[in-house]
Formats: C-alpha cells, structure tokens, sequence
C-alpha cells in the first residue's frame, strides 16, 4: 500500500454508484485543485517572462519539430464558433449553486464511455490503428483525424448524455486513457467517468503575478485547443502512478469503492489493488489521473507532449501548496478524471489489465496508466463556467453554469453497468 498525502486544495468523493460532488478532504483522494504536494522539489529559476508577453495575436497554428506554437497566446488558438444555437444546449437551474470551502473554484460533470479505436490523434495523428487500444470520453468522432477545427465543428458527447454523434454540444472536448482488458478477451467498459475542473478565481491573492513565495503564477482560464499527456511515458518508460521518481506517484491512483461505501487506500498499480484481497467481484474500481495545471504559455503541444506542461514545483506558498516554475507560469484549470468498473473474477483473478500494459512485458498492472486530453470546449459556455463557478468561488455540480443555467444533459445516469467488448469486434 502507498500512503497518498492530503493536497491542500478541494477534493471530489462519492458514494458507491451514485457521485457525489463535493468540496471535502478525503483520505481516499489525491484530486484536487492543485497537483503536487509540498513536500516536493522546488525549481530556482528566475521568470523572464510577462504576462504581456504571452497574450501576443496570431491567426494559424504552427508546429516547428514537435512544438505547436500558441497564434494567440495565453489564449490559445483562435475561437472557432459554434455551429449550433448554443442556448438550445442549456436549461434553467433553479438551485442556489453553494461557494466552495475551499479556496479554489470548481465545475463538475459525469461522461458516459464512448468508443473504443486503436487510435491516438496527438501521439499518432491521421494514422488510424496505429496505437493501443484506448477508452474516448467526450467528443464521438474523436479518432486519429481529429484536429481543433473537427473536434469543435463535429461530434456529440458521451458528457451530455447523446446517443447521437453528431448531436451539437457545449462540451465537445476529448479525453482518452488505455482500455482496460479483463484478460479473457474482452475491454470492460467503465461505467462512468467523473470529471472536474478547478481553478484558483482569478481574484485571489495567490494569482496575477508571476510565480513566487506568494504567488501560483498568472491564472488564466482553459486555452483553446491545448492537448496534453500525463502518466507514464511509452516512449522513455518513466512515469506513472508506480514510479516514485515522478510526480505522477501523488497524482494518478487505482483504489476500490466497496458495496458498503468503503474506499480502499490509494494503490500504484491494479496488481496492488487485487493483492490487498479487499477489492471483490462487484465492487467498483476507481482509475484517477490528474493532469498538470501549469503551462508555458508559449505552446499548445510540445514534441513528447509533455513538456509544455508541468507540475506545481516551484516556490512554497503560505497554504502548504507550490507555484509553478517560472518558465511554465501560467495556472490553468486543474483537470481530474476518474473512471469506475465493476469489478469481476477475471478482476479478483488478477487477469486485469491496461492494454498499454501489453507494451512494457512483466511489469505489474497498471503500470502504464496515462491520460489524454484536447481540448474542445464551445468558448461560449466554457466562459460560463469559467466566470460563473471557477472565478466566483462556486461548487458547480452536474454542468451548473453559476449563473442560473445547467448544460443540458448533465447530469446523466442510469448507469451502464460492467459492459464488456470482445476485442475481436474492435478493428
């Protein structure tokens, strides 16, 4: 078992089956609004950057050995407007949406599964089958095509609760992690996916300068089309939940949500989780990984798309918590997802495992996990949230706006329970 320390800033928990979205600490969560815990190494650098600097405009993209520039900064790509009449996409939220007890901000949603393809549009772009096997959340017509331009203009979300693909949506971001194999042939389905956003308001002290012993660093809300990976890294083979080299050690886990309401301690890998005996057929497994909060600022994508981002490892702040380094300055929403499975007795069989797994032969499973993120959203309603629930210090559940409305669709359930796809179906 690895002991996870408690971050400083707001966590999600839940009850077994249904998700319960909340402010509280939790012993059994490492999510939060900040990622990296106090306790980890400092950078010294000296910023030589300004905000200023970073909100310079541009008009296309370009991308110069693995690095795509950002044509307009601290925002990102330029917007592509949505194709659909976005307040067909909303309805009234009569409840009185509660401020967060924490210091951060928060907006929160639950996604359904969506496809499964062999396909990875950051890391294999157009070539179709050419990766492991993945999980897609969000965007439907995610593949190995995808660009800003076709993940803003085309698809539905697994988010919104659309059985149609090419239904319009607010939310038409992609996320994607390695499928799950139950070792007997089949991927398991999650059940659902829990997924939050959250940000220091960009009123707060800690914000609006650059990283110090007072401050996070310049906080800026989500850039348009920025794509990112975390977790272990099939090309160097460092990362990862398992490596205590990494930060990725507090930030991504697998534990277990008994059928009592129960949650087992954090666990680096699956292999741990079926060896502490605790986790039986039935329960669910939760997967959670939590992407990096800090960027450069400069690019949407780097060559192991990685390095534009990074951890908050710079100066300590009064909270316990750190900035960013100064050459990544820029606090952007923290993302966590965390997926659910019911478990089987191919599970407690210690069968299995991640398909990226299938990659790093003898390792334990679990070992791979990462995550994978695009981002899509309509710069319309991701403004909503941004001003309505991160900036205003609300808890925003279940697609709440902070502002009288809630995207349709959120939130969603029944949920689909154990779904299993023989891998023979998948091309």
């Amino acid at each position: 078992m690895v002991t996870k320390i408690k971050f400083p800033r707001g966590v999600a928990v839940g009850i077994f089956g249904v998700a319960v979205l909340t402010a509280c600490s939790s012993n059994h969560s490492a999510a939060t609004g900040k990622r990296t815990p106090a306790n980890a190494v400092a950078t010294t650098t000296t910023l030589t950057t300004s905000a200023a600097a970073a909100t310079t405009t541009a008009t296309t993209t370009t991308s110069t050995g693995g690095w795509v520039a950002s044509p307009n900064g601290a925002k990102g790509e330029s917007d592509v407007a949505d194709n659909f009449n976005v307040q067909s996409t909303l309805q009234p939220d009569p409840t009185t949406v509660p401020v967060m007890a924490d210091p951060v901000g928060a907006f929160r949603f639950e996604c359904l599964s969506g496809q499964l393809a062999k396909d990875d549009p950051i890391v294999y772009p157009g070539q179709p089958g050419k990766s492991h096997l993945h999980q897609f959340f969000g965007n439907m017509l995610t593949n190995a095509s995808s660009t800003y331009q076709s993940l803003r203009t085309s698809g539905g979300s697994t988010c919104t609760g659309n059985a149609n693909s090419t239904d319009p949506t607010p939310q038409r971001s992609a996320y994607w992690m390695p499928a799950m194999l139950d070792g007997a042939g089949n991927a398991v389905k999650p059940n659902r996916m829990l997924t939050y956003y959250k940000q220091l308001p960009n009123n707060n002290p800690e914000c609006g300068a650059a990283p110090d012993s007072t401050h996070i660093g310049y906080c800026v809300a989500m850039p348009n089309g920025l794509r990112m990976i975390t977790g272990y890294n099939m090309d160097s083979g460092k990362g990862g939940p398992a490596d205590t080299t990494s930060a990725d050690q507090w930030t991504m886990h697998f534990d277990c949500w008994l059928p009592t309401g129960a949650v087992t301690p954090a666990e680096p890998t699956l292999a741990a989780v079926v060896a502490t005996g605790t986790c039986p057929a039935g329960s669910l497994l939760r997967v959670l990984i939590d992407f990096p909060q800090c960027w450069d600022g400069k690019n949407l994508d780097s060559p192991d798309h990685r390095a534009h981002m990074s951890d908050e490892v710079g100066a300590a702040l009064p909270d316990g918590s750190r900035a960013c380094p100064s050459d990544h300055p820029y606090n952007i929403p923290s993302i966590t997802i965390q997926a659910f499975f019911t478990t089987d007795a191919n599970f407690v069989a210690g069968k299995w495992h991640l398909s990226s797994d299938d990659m790093l032969p003898g390792a334990a499973a679990g070992t791979t996990l990462h995550g994978d993120y695009w981002e899509a959203w309509s710069p319309t309603i991701k403004n909503q949230w941004q001003v309505g629930c991160i900036d205003a210090h609300l808890s925003c559940n279940n697609g709440q706006l902070g502002n009288g409305q809630t995207i349709k669709g959120m939130p969603q359930g029944p949920w689909p329970d154990h779904v299993l796809v023989p891998l023979s179906s998948i091309p």
